[in-house]
């Protein structure tokens, strides 16, 4: 398995990086990354801890209803264009951060951060590189997935430092222009033989098989809840990471060492997984992939010593990991590459509402006196349960099979 991988790399490695990029460049835009400024933004437009996360759920869930129809004007241009096009705006939103002078202007920069940078930027990376690879979309997506691993491990460090020199604002501004930078050198690597828009506005066969009403394709409903489970579960309950350790009785020294485990078993997960994909299928995977995070659940709902922290960060790890590239992977498989962006950009609003609503949601469930514990019960009922429907999917397309072909 490393020989064929060190072969497809570098036989490839020049889109790879591209969409690798791309990929780190996304963390602009991520909640991990614009997390690290949670106390200047309090600070400055004078925020609680409640206030900032709704005016943050705000610019999430807006940008998770644009994205819907934003994602697919990917197939409507060249990957060099929208890429561009995806970078200016993620970088004005970074401008727009630097120079916000209320909670409503940092509310609008917030939805702009979010569609730009966790929404259009890894939009972008996934679909261009899925498209690229279809017969190789697991080992190709677990490749790029180690761009945001190694940014994960940098960003937030850098970002740090860079407030506490330069104030937070200045920092944003260089944010901007690191968006810019880091977008022209991944342009560099991209390969001009087949950038081109994948549909012409003109083109009306194809685009007459664009318009059933994807929310009622029963593969998609029998998916969601197992591809959704991870991007909920988890941005919940990091959200919450200081309320759980203090609840458990956890220091928090030991959770942020857990993060250091949690990058390194995600990125280690996600390149072993894609061959994985390529071999078995993705179909064949969906029913199963949740059970780490489900196993995860049921140890914080039911111990509370504290090596148990790093225990579920690695189970979570491993799920999410595998979660993010055979999402994509099951895509291609199930809807093909023409209707790729169509179907991901449905389904990345959905991931991004998911990851916008948990935190409010536990959030509100923990002023009601429902500790995380429980609430972890829950989230491993529910994860069961996702795994259970996810079972259903190959059922439903022999079904089809066998209507097409009696």
């Amino acid at each position: 398995m490393v020989k064929a991988y060190i072969e497809f790399t570098k036989t490839n490695w020049r889109p790879l990086l591209f969409g690798a990029l791309l990929m780190a460049l996304s963390s602009f835009g991520q909640t991990y990354f614009v997390a690290v400024s949670g106390t200047y933004f309090r600070e400055a437009f004078n925020l609680s801890d409640g206030g900032l996360g709704a005016t943050y759920a705000v610019g999430t869930i807006l940008s998770a209803m644009t994205l819907t129809w934003a994602g697919r004007l990917i197939d409507y241009t060249t990957v060099r264009r929208f890429t561009w096009g995806v970078a200016l705006l993620l970088a004005a939103a970074c401008m727009l951060v630097a120079v916000s002078a209320n909670f409503i202007m940092l509310a609008v920069a917030f939805y702009f951060l979010r569609l730009g940078g966790q929404g259009l930027m890894t939009h972008t990376a996934l679909t261009a590189t899925a498209r690229t690879f279809p017969q190789d979309a697991g080992k190709a997506l677990g490749i790029i997935a180690l761009g945001l691993s190694v940014a994960q491990g940098l960003l937030p460090i850098a970002g740090v430092t860079m407030m506490e020199q330069l104030g937070w604002r200045t920092a944003w501004m260089i944010n901007a222009g690191l968006v810019v930078a880091g977008v022209t050198v991944a342009l560099l690597f991209l390969p001009r033989l087949g950038d081109k828009a994948i549909r012409s506005r003109k083109d009306k066969s194809v685009e007459s098989s664009s318009t059933g009403p994807l929310w009622r394709d029963r593969r998609l409903l029998l998916t969601l809840p197992a591809v959704l489970a991870g991007p909920f579960i988890v941005t919940g309950f990091f959200f919450h990471q200081a309320r759980l350790a203090e609840q458990k009785g956890w220091d928090i020294a030991i959770v942020a060492a857990s993060f250091a485990a949690f990058a390194i078993v995600q990125a280690a997960a996600s390149v072993v997984i894609g061959p994985v994909i390529d071999r078995m299928g993705p179909k064949r995977l969906l029913p199963v992939f949740l059970l780490p995070q489900a196993l995860a659940m049921l140890l914080i709902g039911l111990v509370s010593v504290a090596w148990i922290a790093p225990v579920y960060m690695v189970l979570l790890a491993a799920s999410m990991a595998i979660g993010s590239t055979l999402a994509t992977a099951l895509w291609v498989d199930l809807f093909g590459t023409i209707e790729l962006a169509r179907v991901r950009s449905a389904v990345e609003a959905g991931t991004v509402i998911a990851s916008g609503a948990s935190p409010i949601i536990m959030g509100v469930l923990i002023d009601a006196g429902i500790p995380l514990s429980w609430q972890a019960l829950g989230c491993c009922a529910y994860t069961l349960l996702a795994s259970t429907i996810a079972r259903g999917l190959n059922r439903t397309i022999r079904d089809s099979s066998a209507g097409h072909h009696p």
